[in-house]
Protein backbone atom coordinates (compact mmCIF):
# COMPACT_ATOMS: atom_id res chain seq x y z
CA UNK A 1 0.00 0.00 0.00
CA UNK A 2 1.00 3.23 -1.50
CA UNK A 3 1.52 6.38 1.05
CA UNK A 4 -0.94 8.09 -0.49
CA UNK A 5 -3.52 5.05 -0.70
CA UNK A 6 -3.08 5.28 3.32
CA UNK A 7 -3.35 8.98 3.54
CA UNK A 8 -6.78 8.38 1.19
CA UNK A 9 -8.01 5.91 3.79
CA UNK A 10 -7.75 8.11 6.63
CA UNK A 11 -9.76 11.08 5.07
CA UNK A 12 -11.89 9.49 2.96
CA UNK A 13 -15.21 9.28 5.24
CA UNK A 14 -16.26 5.31 6.13
CA UNK A 15 -19.68 4.48 4.13
CA UNK A 16 -22.89 4.83 5.92
CA UNK A 17 -24.24 1.43 7.24
CA UNK A 18 -27.63 0.28 6.66
CA UNK A 19 -30.04 1.32 10.11
CA UNK A 20 -30.76 -1.44 11.69
CA UNK A 21 -32.94 -0.34 14.60
CA UNK A 22 -35.97 -2.42 15.61
CA UNK A 23 -38.91 -0.98 14.07
CA UNK A 24 -36.97 0.20 10.72
CA UNK A 25 -37.77 -1.62 7.68
CA UNK A 26 -39.50 -1.23 4.51
CA UNK A 27 -43.41 -1.62 6.31
CA UNK A 28 -42.02 1.80 8.61
CA UNK A 29 -40.42 3.49 6.05
CA UNK A 30 -43.55 3.25 3.61
CA UNK A 31 -45.84 5.10 6.34
CA UNK A 32 -43.32 7.28 6.55
CA UNK A 33 -43.36 7.89 3.23
CA UNK A 34 -47.58 7.74 3.16
CA UNK A 35 -47.92 10.21 5.85
CA UNK A 36 -45.19 12.80 4.86
CA UNK A 37 -46.70 12.60 1.40
CA UNK A 38 -50.51 13.32 2.94
CA UNK A 39 -49.22 16.59 4.62
CA UNK A 40 -47.31 17.72 1.49
CA UNK A 41 -50.30 17.33 -0.08
CA UNK A 42 -52.35 19.44 2.19
CA UNK A 43 -49.61 22.06 2.44
CA UNK A 44 -50.75 25.74 0.36
CA UNK A 45 -47.85 25.97 -1.05
CA UNK A 46 -46.49 22.21 -1.65
CA UNK A 47 -49.32 20.84 -2.71
CA UNK A 48 -50.54 22.52 -5.68
CA UNK A 49 -46.49 21.96 -7.08
CA UNK A 50 -46.66 18.69 -6.31
CA UNK A 51 -50.25 17.84 -7.98
CA UNK A 52 -49.16 19.47 -11.10
CA UNK A 53 -46.54 16.74 -11.31
CA UNK A 54 -48.64 14.14 -10.03
CA UNK A 55 -51.97 13.31 -11.74
CA UNK A 56 -54.02 10.39 -10.99
CA UNK A 57 -52.70 7.87 -9.42
CA UNK A 58 -49.56 8.68 -6.35
CA UNK A 59 -49.15 4.86 -5.81
CA UNK A 60 -46.62 4.53 -7.97
CA UNK A 61 -44.63 7.86 -6.92
CA UNK A 62 -44.90 6.55 -3.17
CA UNK A 63 -43.38 3.27 -4.04
CA UNK A 64 -40.85 4.84 -5.82
CA UNK A 65 -40.17 6.90 -2.78
CA UNK A 66 -39.96 3.86 -0.59
CA UNK A 67 -37.26 2.49 -2.27
CA UNK A 68 -35.53 5.77 -2.48
CA UNK A 69 -36.03 6.05 1.42
CA UNK A 70 -35.29 2.28 1.86
CA UNK A 71 -31.96 2.90 -0.37
CA UNK A 72 -31.01 5.91 1.90
CA UNK A 73 -31.80 4.55 5.32
CA UNK A 74 -31.28 0.54 4.78
CA UNK A 75 -28.93 0.60 2.04
CA UNK A 76 -31.39 -1.82 -0.11
CA UNK A 77 -30.20 -0.17 -3.19
CA UNK A 78 -33.86 -0.81 -4.66
CA UNK A 79 -33.68 3.04 -5.90
CA UNK A 80 -32.69 3.10 -9.78
CA UNK A 81 -34.11 6.31 -10.28
CA UNK A 82 -32.47 10.29 -10.60
CA UNK A 83 -33.63 13.03 -8.24
CA UNK A 84 -31.64 15.58 -9.32
CA UNK A 85 -32.99 15.87 -13.41
CA UNK A 86 -36.44 15.11 -11.64
CA UNK A 87 -36.47 18.20 -9.62
CA UNK A 88 -34.85 20.44 -12.25
CA UNK A 89 -37.62 20.23 -14.26
CA UNK A 90 -39.86 21.89 -11.53
CA UNK A 91 -39.39 25.52 -12.38
CA UNK A 92 -41.51 26.70 -9.90
CA UNK A 93 -39.66 25.47 -6.83
CA UNK A 94 -37.93 27.77 -4.54
CA UNK A 95 -35.17 27.23 -2.24
CA UNK A 96 -37.67 28.47 0.49
CA UNK A 97 -39.92 25.77 -0.39
CA UNK A 98 -37.15 23.35 0.79
CA UNK A 99 -37.64 24.39 4.33
CA UNK A 100 -41.15 23.73 4.23
CA UNK A 101 -40.37 20.36 2.94
CA UNK A 102 -37.80 19.79 5.79
CA UNK A 103 -40.57 20.67 8.31
CA UNK A 104 -42.86 18.27 6.97
CA UNK A 105 -40.10 15.50 7.39
CA UNK A 106 -38.95 16.95 10.52
CA UNK A 107 -42.10 15.95 12.19
CA UNK A 108 -43.21 13.25 10.12
CA UNK A 109 -40.36 11.27 11.10
CA UNK A 110 -40.15 12.39 14.88
CA UNK A 111 -44.19 11.21 15.18
CA UNK A 112 -43.38 8.02 13.22
CA UNK A 113 -40.19 7.13 15.33
CA UNK A 114 -38.08 7.29 18.47
CA UNK A 115 -35.53 10.26 18.82
CA UNK A 116 -32.61 8.54 18.08
CA UNK A 117 -34.12 6.81 14.86
CA UNK A 118 -35.81 10.25 13.68
CA UNK A 119 -32.97 11.76 14.08
CA UNK A 120 -31.48 9.53 11.30
CA UNK A 121 -33.66 10.11 9.12
CA UNK A 122 -33.93 14.03 9.61
CA UNK A 123 -29.92 14.31 8.84
CA UNK A 124 -30.23 12.61 5.54
CA UNK A 125 -33.55 14.72 4.73
CA UNK A 126 -31.23 17.64 4.84
CA UNK A 127 -28.46 16.23 3.05
CA UNK A 128 -30.35 15.44 -0.08
CA UNK A 129 -32.34 18.93 0.49
CA UNK A 130 -28.88 20.41 0.77
CA UNK A 131 -27.66 18.61 -2.53
CA UNK A 132 -30.87 19.21 -4.39
CA UNK A 133 -30.81 23.03 -3.38
CA UNK A 134 -27.04 22.64 -4.77
CA UNK A 135 -28.08 21.41 -8.05
CA UNK A 136 -30.98 23.55 -8.13
CA UNK A 137 -30.26 27.18 -7.58
CA UNK A 138 -26.53 27.15 -7.10
CA UNK A 139 -25.05 29.26 -9.68
CA UNK A 140 -20.92 30.50 -9.82
CA UNK A 141 -21.75 34.28 -10.71
CA UNK A 142 -24.02 34.43 -7.43
CA UNK A 143 -21.08 32.68 -5.61
CA UNK A 144 -18.48 35.24 -6.35
CA UNK A 145 -17.93 37.53 -3.99
CA UNK A 146 -18.99 41.30 -4.52
CA UNK A 147 -16.47 43.35 -6.70
CA UNK A 148 -15.01 39.72 -8.34
CA UNK A 149 -12.44 39.24 -5.51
Amino acid sequence: MTSKSVLLDRVRPSPEQPLARPGVDRTSIGALVREFYSRVRKNERLGPIFAREITGDWEPHLEKMTDFWCSVILKSGDYHGRPVPAHLKLEDVTEADFEIWLALFRDTAAELFVPETAAVFIERAERIAASLKLAMFFRLDRAAPAGGQ
